[in-house]
């Protein structure tokens, strides 16, 4: 829901400016349309993904699986001793890093997007989009859906790490949904500024953080944060990787700007 409200914020700060530039652009859909389209296809491809993939994919989703069934293994013992370490200057640092996993780091993308526009800066723009349909995509839908049909306990609920109620909301652990959104969007922020030493270093920081956070919070296990990283990664790169073969610009004309799409 954060995400849409943020989109449609987005949509909204870009409106009055659209309806002044010109008769052949007074609606939001002369530069939204195609990214809608191009949403669409994002969409499609994400959902018959599996289908395409070829030895080297099917390869990398084994290895991504044996880390986390490896961290499986040691889940109690990891979160008992991450949620151990306790000082003021750790615990005042995890606990504001942690909404980079939720409301912040989707009002950042969200700023990103609105300033790279009013700005005319292509690369910030698009970070900012990208970030906010990776984190709708990635923590909006495929992770929700896995919680649900997985039903893990949480830590702090005590029971374990083999407790598992398939379909019972109430059991909500895996994958974490925190750690999905920060990967997510640090993903896309990181891929968009990928020839910038300092963006993807200090993008990936927080969002490792954001999982650290919610394994010493002891509402996550270590399996459940690295899948959650694993998912939201894989998305945004995929949904980025697409954007930069399917490029989207805003064109200056007499008339005033016109959204151009080349695949």
């Amino acid at each position: 829901m954060r995400t849409f409200v943020a989109a449609l914020c987005f949509t909204a700060a870009l409106s009055p400016t659209l309806c002044a530039q010109s008769p052949d652009s007074r609606t939001p859909s002369t530069i939204l349309k195609p990214y809608a389209h191009q949403v669409v296809k994002d969409a499609k491809d994400l959902a018959t993904a599996p289908l395409r993939w070829r030895q080297h994919e099917w390869l990398r989703f084994a290895e991504g699986s044996a880390v986390v069934l490896a961290a499986y293994t040691a889940d109690d013992q990891i979160v008992r001793f991450v949620s151990r370490q306790q000082n003021h200057v750790l615990n005042d640092y995890l606990r504001g890093v942690t909404h980079f996993g939720g409301g912040y780091g989707l009002d950042l993308a969200a700023l990103l997007a609105a300033g790279g526009y009013f700005k005319h800066d292509d690369t910030m723009m698009d970070a900012g989009l990208d970030a906010l349909e990776s984190s709708f995509a990635a923590a909006g839908i495929v992770t929700p859906a896995i919680k649900t049909v997985v039903g893990r306990a949480r830590p702090i609920h005590g029971l374990g790490k083999h407790s598992f109620h398939p379909f019972d909301k109430t059991y909500q652990s895996f994958p974490s949904g925190h750690a999905t959104n920060a990967f997510a969007i640090a993903t896309a922020i990181a891929t968009r500024y990928e020839n910038n030493r300092y963006v993807p270093a200090i993008a990936y920081t927080l969002a490792t953080s954001v999982a650290i956070a919610r394994v010493h919070d002891r509402v996550h296990f270590a399996s459940d944060v690295l899948a959650a990283g694993m998912i939201g990664h894989a998305i945004a790169k995929s949904i980025t990787l697409n954007h930069h073969r399917a490029r989207v610009a805003l064109v200056p004309t007499l008339d005033g700007f016109r959204a151009h799409i080349t695949f």
